[in-house]
């Protein structure tokens, strides 16, 4: 059995030819980067839950002050999402060059390009939010737009 911290070779790959012989060689990973990429996704996942925690509270309660912070936390969120995809593929780089003897071909999964997408859109929520915060804007603009509607209604 491996231990995650006692081994410094974690993956194998193995290549089998024709006949009995097998061409088994040894890629390398580098922790530093597995263990960077694990704990800048933790932080964004609790820089999301607590700028969730905002939302509920400012359209709950009415709290309308909590709109900046919670925007402000998803925006950082996505960008270490990306931070993260960014980390992970150099990961990938170095486990793939770690062993120059049989050239590997690679590419990424649907799960890279929806990590890319819930970046992107956690910051263009973030830059919505802060939108909304905006003083001069109404709070609650779908209330305006009716209120505007049925009093005209009521003139004609």
């Amino acid at each position: 059995m491996l231990s995650f911290f006692s081994e410094a070779n974690c993956s194998y790959f193995k290549f089998f030819t024709t006949g009995e012989n097998a061409n088994i060689f040894l890629r390398t990973t580098k922790k530093e980067l597995s263990i960077t990429a694990a704990v800048v996704s933790l932080l964004s996942i609790t820089l999301m839950a607590m700028g969730s925690l905002c939302i509920t509270m400012a359209l709950s309660k009415g709290v309308e002050f909590l709109l900046k912070p919670a925007s402000c936390f998803f925006i950082i969120s996505g960008l270490m999402v990306l931070v993260t995809l960014e980390i992970f593929r150099q990961s990938v780089r170095c486990l793939i060059t770690s062993n120059e003897t049989i050239p590997l071909e690679y590419e990424y999964s649907w799960s890279v390009a929806c990590a890319v997408s819930a970046g992107v859109i956690l910051i263009f929520g973030g830059t919505c939010f802060i939108l909304l915060s905006i003083p001069g804007l109404p709070k609650k603009p779908w209330e305006y737009c009716i209120r505007k509607r049925s009093t005209s209604e009521h003139t004609s």
